[in-house]
């Protein structure tokens, strides 16, 4: 496992094997940072290349990348079998129009087809990036082609469109999927309602009071949930950090805005768990018409307004409940709650460094026990959202 920058990575692929299958598309030349990344989630990581595609990338840089000799040919090894085991991923990085089509055919002429031919059946971890001209991803025998696939149960991570261009997608993604591959059974059949960011309201024409939050949390949130094999993922809110297109992302700053969100979204689905990590403002202010002068000095009254939490359990009861609660000092105090009744509070403090890309102290607070973790966003999240999933309702209440 390589090291990194330890708030990209959540080693959930500590322990997994991948052989990552290339084609020749353009799009290669990024397969080397792709399998490096890989690595630093925690991935042991092979490659085999097509004979197109080592015409444009030498097997050496892929070598380098992966720490291991690079499949170029099929030898008496019969390395399309001996690679793989119930544990394995296939990840088809480029895919291009033609092996799509050969998959898709049960044609296997050459490696990343051959490969496929096996693993479908062997390991049943496949994933397929595909990257061509657009209007070849677009056309009617190719999307046929991606559907038929997707019924046999591959996962296809949607590519980055640029006017004329159907890109792969960025690495990140990418190893959500893989990720999904290998643990989507967690949350499968799961519909999650994150509410994330800061919230603002406005004073006159051009000012607002806002909270801090960068939306990390939330952010981490959406992407551990498709990690699990969340169905549909809502987002509301906002994040300074780019939102996967797996995600249902309503964009809102304005509380108001965000709360008629809020209830818009928990009528039309119906959400298993509800996790709301947003800097929620607790007032209503009066807003100026008019831009008020700098040359006065002026009075804001702040009005406490009804909490959003217990509105959210008013409209949503058999959903589980995840609170997020800022204190000065690492405490729960269940009285606060008692009109939300949630399922599950997590405690931090803003005196150790609460906001943005941090490792801090939590105290978790489930049913009757108590714990305090020290976490990165991401294993935070990955805790957070397996033990919603295993919560009984009927016993598990916050009281």
């Amino acid at each position: 496992m390589l090291t990194g920058d330890k708030t990209r990575f959540a080693g959930m692929l500590k322990g997994r094997k991948i052989v990552v299958a290339t084609s020749a598309s353009i799009s290669i030349y990024r397969v080397p940072d792709l399998v490096r990344d890989l690595r630093r989630e925690g991935a042991d990581v092979k490659v085999a290349m097509s004979d197109a595609s080592q015409k444009m990338v030498s097997p050496e840089v892929m070598k380098w990348a992966s720490g291991h000799d690079v499949v170029t040919d099929i030898t008496g090894n019969i390395e399309h079998i001996t690679l793989f085991d119930s544990d394995t991923l296939l990840l088809l990085a480029p895919a291009t129009y033609d092996t799509i089509g050969k998959m898709a055919s049960g044609i296997a002429d050459n490696i990343p087809s051959l490969f496929f031919s096996y693993a479908l059946k062997a390991t049943g971890h496949i994933v397929i990036v595909p990257a061509m001209h657009r209007n070849m991803m677009e056309n009617r025998i190719n999307l046929e082609n991606i559907e038929k696939l997707k019924n046999l149960g591959c996962l296809i991570v949607e590519p980055e469109y640029d006017e004329e261009k159907a890109k792969i997608a960025d690495n990140d993604r990418i190893i959500d999927y893989v990720c999904r591959s290998f643990y989507g059974e967690k949350l499968k059949n799961k519909n999650i309602l994150i509410i994330g960011g800061r919230s603002e309201l406005s004073i006159d024409p051009v000012r607002f009071i806002s909270n801090r939050s960068t939306g990390y949390t939330g952010y981490w949130l959406a992407r551990m949930a498709f990690r699990l094999g969340a169905d549909q993922i809502v987002y509301v809110g906002n994040s300074n950090y780019r939102m996967p297109n797996y995600v249902n992302f309503i964009q809102r700053t304005n509380l108001r805005e965000i709360i008629i969100e809020v209830n818009t979204v928990i009528n039309v689905y119906k959400f298993d768990i509800i996790v709301m990590c947003m800097a929620v403002l607790d007032f209503d202010i009066k807003e100026e018409k008019e831009k008020i002068t700098s040359s006065e000095k002026h009075v804001i009254e702040l009005e406490p307004r009804n909490k959003l939490r217990n509105r959210i359990r008013q409209m949503s009861p058999s959903s589980i409940l995840v609170l997020f609660e800022l204190e000065g000092d690492l405490k729960y105090n269940d009285e606060k709650f008692k009109d939300s009744r949630p399922d599950m509070v997590i405690v931090n403090s803003y005196k150790n460094s609460a906001f943005g890309e941090s490792s801090q102290e939590y105290i978790i607070v489930s049913g009757n026990n108590k714990e305090n973790i020290n976490a990165e966003k991401s294993l935070l999240s990955r805790i957070i959202l397996e033990r919603a999933s295993s919560i009984n309702k009927s016993s598990d209440f916050i009281l």
